[in-house]
This record gives structure tokens, C-alpha cells and sequence, in this order.
């Protein structure tokens, strides 16, 4: 690979430089979809970036990260924090619904069998790529997997 330094992705408009795509072509794309989705496509040319050429083989041999994160409401957060002080992998959103996580759909013992698992889009190549993705790009990731409004936060990763 390249002298490329993931530490020099931190908005999508630098992910898409790196990946080749005009930032303001794909923007305008993504515009009329829903938050999680415009969230879904802008961590996908982000991981595509920092993971440096890298692509998924699929091939059930090659080990990849994903970007998993915990999601506390307020005072869940407060008593992980007091119990588990220097945690940094929390984060700070809250639903009024209460629906949060990841989304696993199966339909089995019906008439047929129908199985939505979780795909490989998001695969980080090393740990420390999905570190740091974690660690710089909490917000999009949440409004992707919390599907919440995220208009703001997805604005705050724009150039």
C-alpha cells in the first residue's frame, strides 16, 4: 500500500479525495435519502478511504473489524462511566422510543426460510483502522445504526 495516514480522513469530503469521488456529486446523490441511509453511504466511502485499497474478500478465512459500539441511554452511561472509569467507547445518544442497536431479521419455521443478516459493508481491514474510525466518526455511526435524525451531525463531517 500507499504512505497513506488514516489520520488524514476526518471529514467526507477528504474520504471521498482519497477514494476519487466528487464530493459535491455524491452530496447531492445521498441528499434524497433517508438519515440512516445518507449515514450508511458516507461510512462506506469513509471506511472505503481509510481502509487504503483493502477490499473484503469474502472469503470466510480473511479476518476483518467491525465497527461495534455501545449506545447508553443517560443514566446507563453515568453508571458504566462510575463503574468502568477511562471507558472510551461510549456514547451519548437517547431515543424518546427507546429502539437502539442493530437490526437482525429472521422468518424460520414459516412456509420458507428468510434469513437478513449482518453484511460486511463496514469491515475495517486491521483494528486499528476500526479504532479510529470508532473514535472520529462515533456520530455518523450512530445515526446509521440508531437510524435517528442526524442532519447536523452528518453536516458536521462535511468538509
Amino acid at each position: 500500500m500507499s504512505d497513506f495516514k488514516m489520520q488524514s480522513i476526518k471529514t467526507i469530503n477528504d474520504a471521498c479525495e482519497k477514494v476519487g469521488i466528487d464530493f459535491d456529486s455524491f452530496m447531492a446523490t445521498i441528499e434524497p435519502l433517508p438519515e440512516h441511509l445518507r449515514a450508511l453511504a458516507a461510512m462506506e466511502v469513509i471506511i472505503k478511504a481509510l481502509n487504503d485499497g483493502w477490499e473484503n474478500p469474502l472469503d470466510g478465512e480473511t479476518w476483518c473489524y467491525y465497527p461495534w459500539i455501545y449506545v447508553y441511554d443517560s443514566s446507563e452511561q453515568l453508571k458504566v462511566l462510575r463503574e468502568t472509569p477511562g471507558r472510551r467507547d461510549l456514547i451519548r445518544f437517547t431515543r424518546p422510543d427507546g429502539r437502539c442497536g442493530l437490526a437482525f431479521v429472521s422468518s424460520l419455521g414459516a412456509w420458507s426460510t428468510s434469513l437478513a443478516s449482518i453484511g460486511s459493508r463496514l469491515a475495517c481491514k486491521d483494528r486499528a483502522t476500526c479504532q479510529y474510525l470508532v473514535e472520529n466518526f462515533r456520530d455518523l455511526l450512530a445515526v446509521y445504526y440508531l437510524s435517528m435524525e442526524g442532519s447536523a451531525i452528518i453536516e458536521k463531517f462535511i468538509r
